[in-house]
């Protein structure tokens, strides 16, 4: 392989995991209807994949090129979840159902630090508790490690909440 072909390897390669890691971060916004960032995202995405598309099919003979071109998709697409996990303050509300141990469970979270809210339920097996935790996709793994240390049979579940106003919110400074 001569340098001329060592450098555009590397060029591929590098331009592809830039360019699939921008679309999965554009698909975030996409997702939470942030348009302007989207839009531009999107067109320095598609900007770099036709530059790049174009040099790999004109030299499709390269198996360097080919092989730069897919393995970049591969670590973009790894780079892009990982950027989108470390940058976004997404707001969750994580559900927990104890029906072992409820008051255990909510000194635990508590003393960690999380605000919540319970009440009971009736679960197929009788009374359970039922406790809504609201937190930053950064303290989920916090969460669910204080749960399942106190109850290992807790039922977790999570969704991500928009339109937020008020309260108290581990992971953000401040209220919302």
């Amino acid at each position: 392989m001569d340098f001329d072909m060592l450098v555009w390897t590397v060029v591929i390669f590098l331009a592809r995991v830039l360019d699939v890691g921008l679309g999965t971060i554009r698909v975030q916004f996409v997702v939470r209807r942030k348009k302007l960032p989207a839009v531009l995202i999107g067109f320095v995405e598609i900007l770099i994949f036709i530059l790049v598309v174009s040099r790999v099919i004109q030299d499709i003979q390269h198996w360097p090129y080919v092989l730069a071109y897919a393995a970049g998709f591969a670590t973009g697409t790894l780079l892009g979840m990982t950027l989108t996990e470390k940058l976004s303050r997404q707001i969750l509300q994580t559900t927990v159902i104890s029906p072992r141990s409820p008051w255990e469970v909510e000194e635990a979270v508590r003393q960690a630090g999380f605000a919540l809210t319970r009440y009971q339920g009736i679960g197929r097996e009788g009374p359970v508790a039922v406790i809504d935790v609201v937190c930053t996709n950064g303290g989920l793994a916090r969460l669910k490690d204080v749960v399942t240390r106190v109850d290992p049979g807790a039922v977790l579940f999570t969704h991500e909440l928009t339109g937020l106003q008020g309260g108290y919110i581990y992971g953000l400074k401040g209220k919302v």
